[in-house]
């Protein structure tokens, strides 16, 4: 068995920056898994730290640090950079290769979610809106996860992607079973499991190609005239899958969380409808404060970095939402400013392996909030949404959103 990418005993570790955390563990009763990275800060604990929880692992909770692992892909890798760490843990396309290697895919993949390739699917997207809000507009309640967040940008990106949509809910649970599971068992099965579908979907997209994301890989060339390796193609496959079916979701629940409990910001969109300029501006700021993923890197070989000593094959978490509301790079980050001007947030990552699909998932969400405006102008939580529905890990979010409202508009 090899240990080749897993991290030494942290004896170059001082004891003052150790701190217990396992940013998979959400305290009973706590209604935004968030809070326990800023509880962090809250806390006043070391802007670098290392955690013994889940293989042992650092964490930056600087904007600075937090940008600068996301471009020195000399010393933070992407490569291999699983938490826990796990033996035989898929290469994913691109973003589990560093530069230049990862660019073969990230160029077969950009051209397919451009800004106007977005735009040309606008009107798919909001027919599949409307009809899933027209659904329960008229009942006066929904709970938003399983009836819309979890349905409309799962259900698009299998259309794009080419997958049954039948299937929807089956794949769902394979991506829930990545994402949350702490055990490296669980995790290692779900991955298992998601590979033979990918597999299998692709060979059948190489019998049968269509007009679809899946084709496109299965029927690209490289410089020299030859299908890609196959494994490589599978490892995109995985990467676009987990990835399609599980982050939009969770930054829809939690704008349209704030929504419903903040009447100026339902107003300030309602009144913008037709201003698609304020409406993404407003839409980057919720993205900002609301950034739902904690990515992780690995570093490759001895270094000392900004103070602390860092060994080869030591994970680096880099939470998003922390570096999102610095106060030394965000004037008042706490505050939600729908029409802040400079917004520098890490959402989407930084550098090399910034988010293909961002543009897609600005466009998911800017048709969600329209289509849903139009129709449910006013909306709240209902009393029993409460406590306990929500989970940690390398993305957050909520099983549940328990919405209200008086009556559904005329759309």
């Amino acid at each position: 068995m090899t240990r080749e990418y897993f991290p030494a005993a942290p004896d170059h570790v001082p004891p003052e920056l150790i701190v217990d955390f396992d940013f998979f563990a959400v305290p009973p009763g706590e209604g935004d898994p968030t809070r326990i990275w800023h509880d962090l800060v809250r806390r006043g604990v070391p802007g670098k730290f290392y955690t013994p929880r889940n293989g042992g692992h650092w964490v930056f909770l600087e904007y600075a640090d937090i940008v600068e692992a996301y471009r020195n892909h000399d010393i933070f890798s992407s490569h291999q950079a699983s938490m826990p760490p796990m033996e035989h843990w898929p290469t994913l396309q691109p973003v589990g290769l560093d530069p230049p290697e990862h660019n073969v895919f990230r160029r077969l993949l950009a051209p397919m979610f451009t800004p106007k390739a977005m735009r040309d699917i606008t009107d798919e997207l909001r027919r599949r809106s409307a009809a899933l809000i027209d659904g329960f507009a008229v009942r006066g309640s929904c709970d938003f996860i399983p009836e819309y967040a979890e349905k409309f940008p799962t259900g698009a990106f299998l259309h794009l992607f080419g997958m049954p949509e039948q299937r929807l809910d089956q794949f769902l649970e394979l991506a829930n079973a990545f994402f949350r599971a702490s055990d490296a068992k669980i995790k290692g099965d779900a991955v298992n499991r998601i590979f033979a579908e990918i597999d299998a979907f692709f060979r059948e997209k190489q019998k049968n190609p269509g007009h679809d994301i899946a084709s496109a890989i299965v029927t690209a060339r490289d410089e020299n005239g030859k299908p890609h390796d196959w494994q490589d193609m599978l490892n995109c496959g995985f990467l676009l899958f987990v990835a399609g079916l599980d982050t939009v979701t969770n930054t829809m629940a939690y704008i349209w969380r704030h929504l419903a409990t903040t009447p100026a910001s339902r107003a300030y969109f309602r009144d913008r409808l037709d201003d698609p300029d304020a409406f993404l501006r407003a839409i980057e700021e919720l993205m900002r404060i609301n950034a739902v993923s904690n990515i992780v890197r690995r570093v490759k070989q001895d270094c000392e970095f900004r103070g602390v000593t860092l060994r080869r094959n030591d994970r680096v978490a880099l939470p998003n939402t922390v570096a999102n509301r610095d106060p030394r790079t965000f004037r008042d980050p706490e505050s939600i400013n729908l029409e802040r001007e400079v917004n520098v947030h890490v959402t989407f990552g930084v550098g090399p392996h910034r988010c293909v699909g961002s543009h897609l998932a600005k466009r998911e969400i800017m048709v969600s909030l329209q289509e849903w405006l139009r129709r449910i102008p006013d909306f709240g939580l209902m009393p029993e949404q409460g406590q306990g529905t929500a989970f940690g890990g390398s993305v957050m979010g909520f099983r549940s959103l328990k919405l209200q409202w008086d009556h559904a508009a005329d759309a």
